[in-house]
C-alpha cells in the first residue's frame, strides 16, 4: 500500500482520513464511524479508519509524542479482527456502516472477516519510519499483535506516511517561544 502524503500543517488526524478517498479510488473512510461495544453498548469500537478496495483494513496514526500512540494502534488493530471475526453484531454493524458511508459503492460479504490490516504511521516532522525509529515499546507491541493477527489468517503490513510537500506559495509558519 502507498499510503497518501499527509499536509502536517492543514490536516490533523481526522481531516487526513477524509482526504484520503478523494486521492485514493474507492478508499471508505470510516474514521470515528464505529461499531456498538458488545461488552458495553453506550460506547464504540472503532474498526479502522479506511477501507480500501480490495476491503484491507488500514489503521491511521500520527505518533509524534511516544509509544502510547501506537501501541493504541497496533491493539485497535487486533481488537477490530477479533470483534469482525468473533460478532456477529459487530460485523453486520460494519458491513453496513461501510455501504452507508460509501453510498452503496463498496458492499462487503455478510460474513465479512479481514484477510489484511495495515497499519498506517506517520512519525514526528522530518523522521522516516524504519525499523530504528519505531519507539523500543511500540516495537515489542507490534511484533505481539502482528504475530496474533497471522495467527488468525490475516495479514499485516507497516508503512509510513510521507509528508507532503509543502505548496510553492506555502507562508512559513513561526512559533513563538514557549
Amino acid at each position: 500500500m502507498q499510503p497518501t502524503p499527509w499536509d502536517l500543517d492543514a490536516a490533523d488526524e481526522c481531516k487526513y482520513n477524509a482526504h484520503v478517498p478523494n486521492q485514493r479510488r474507492g478508499y471508505v473512510c470510516m474514521d470515528r464511524k464505529n461499531a456498538k461495544n458488545p461488552l458495553r453498548m453506550t460506547t464504540g469500537i472503532e474498526i479502522c479508519d479506511l477501507i480500501t478496495p480490495e476491503n484491507t483494513l488500514v489503521m491511521v496514526k500520527h505518533a509524534h509524542g511516544g509509544s502510547d500512540a501506537l501501541s493504541h494502534l497496533f491493539n485497535q488493530g487486533l481488537v477490530a479482527v477479533q470483534m469482525l471475526q468473533q460478532s456477529d453484531e459487530v460485523r453486520s454493524q460494519f458491513v453496513r456502516r461501510v455501504r452507508e458511508e460509501s453510498k452503496g459503492r463498496h458492499v462487503l460479504p455478510d460474513d465479512f472477516a479481514p484477510k489484511h490490516v495495515v497499519f498506517a504511521i506517520l512519525l514526528k516532522r522530518g523522521t522516516a519510519l524504519t525499523p530504528e525509529t519505531l519507539f523500543p515499546f511500540s516495537q515489542v507491541a507490534l511484533v505481539q499483535a502482528a504475530k496474533e493477527l497471522e495467527r488468525q489468517g490475516v495479514t499485516v503490513e507497516v508503512v509510513g506516511i510521507p509528508e507532503a510537500a509543502p505548496a510553492a506559495d506555502a507562508v512559513p509558519r513561526f512559533r513563538g517561544a514557549a
